[in-house]
């Protein structure tokens, strides 16, 4: 059987490292690891178990049906669906929490609860400042005691998420931290209480004590990209291709489409099974780089949908063998998802989220 077009590494002894690093800098609070999006790319059930094994206390998702697929393989731990509604039958039968975040969800939810002869826990989802969904924080006090009340609903948790946790200037975080203390106040003072409370993403893990509480909900640095910078953190996935195609062609040459690009010397041009159908992007047509032999290397022409061509002139030798990195370290050099992030106007989450499912993922 043939080697696959491209193959990313998933590299499970640095996620356990990282989860660390998580540990260490909140002093070993509660930890949800965020694996929604297929874990960021890297594969959801692997890296849940591998997360499982390392000692976190609950999984979160995003969708209900990411959640399933989890029990499906066989996965125990609490797991935590973010965004989803409507889908209360299913989180019952797949013993789910699901995150509340309006009074009419709660009221679907503890009927079917009922129906089930079930009490579910939940977590309150409240807006600190986010603006994208959860319960008003003007009213989430009247409105947590109306769900507190519904007898087959247990409040196990309440959160709210950051919206610029990430920034130099941390006063906006730091108003959101006060909303969702004095909300906590409020409501304990009405006998109303949580298990967990959580509302730090990554980079308030990093850069936000405060903010910990006692559960933390951390996302990208799990896979050792994204937020605030550290050299704590070890990036988990790397990229590879393999060779398709050695070919020398005399000075005035086009490659690609649109002939973007036209040799000015005699050149060897080597073409990669990677393409943007696998997720690395077109806007790094011309201006992107590879690592073979541990010397960078240009890419030459636009960046096709299964191919990418690459400007090898300059190496002393080159065979259908040799490594092609497109996101990793090889020898003292590295490309890494920000740096890529970088030269095509987005962030890391993007550029991991985007590696296609045709590239077979590798675990070690």
């Amino acid at each position: 059987m043939s080697l696959p077009g491209a193959t990313a590494e998933v590299d499970l002894n640095a996620l356990k490292h990282n989860l660390s690093v998580v540990k260490n800098k909140t002093l070993h609070k509660k930890v949800i690891a965020v694996v929604k999006a297929d874990a960021y790319g890297h594969g959801a059930e692997p890296i849940s178990k591998a997360l499982v094994s390392g000692g976190i206390d609950m999984l979160g998702v995003a969708l209900t049906h990411e959640g399933i697929a989890l029990r499906e393989a066989g996965i125990t731990a609490p797991v935590l669906v973010f965004f989803d509604r409507d889908n209360a039958g299913q989180c019952l039968k797949h013993n789910l929490t699901p995150a509340i975040f309006d009074l009419q969800a709660a009221k679907a939810l503890s009927g079917e609860a009922r129906k089930a002869g079930r009490i579910v826990p939940v977590h309150i989802k409240v807006d600190t400042g986010m603006g994208r969904i959860g319960l008003d924080i003007r009213k989430a006090e009247e409105d947590i005691a109306e769900i507190s009340a519904m007898k087959n609903l247990r409040l196990e948790g309440l959160m709210s998420h950051f919206s610029e946790a990430d920034l130099q200037d941390k006063a906006f975080a730091l108003t959101q931290i006060d909303l969702f203390r004095t909300l906590i106040q409020k409501l304990a003072h009405k006998g109303i209480t949580f298990q967990h409370l959580h509302m730090s993403n990554s980079a308030a893990v990093l850069s936000l004590p405060d903010a910990h509480f006692n559960m933390v909900r951390p996302g990208i640095m799990l896979y050792g990209n994204g937020c605030c910078s550290t050299d704590e953190l070890k990036p988990v996935m790397s990229l590879k291709a393999r060779i398709l195609f050695i070919k020398k062609v005399p000075a005035g040459t086009p490659i690609s489409y649109g002939r973007t690009f036209v040799t000015k010397r005699p050149s060897t041009i080597a073409t990669i099974a990677l393409g943007y159908a696998d997720g690395y992007s077109r806007l790094l047509s011309n201006t992107g780089q590879a690592l073979i032999k541990g010397q960078r290397v240009p890419i030459a022409g636009r960046v096709c949908m299964d191919t990418t061509m690459l400007d090898v002139t300059d190496l002393p030798e080159i065979s259908y063998e040799s490594e092609v990195m497109l996101m990793g370290r090889q020898g003292m050099e590295e490309i890494t998802a920000e740096n890529l992030a970088e030269q095509t106007g987005t962030i890391a989450y993007e550029v991991l989220t985007s590696v296609g499912q045709r590239v077979q993922r590798i675990y070690r």
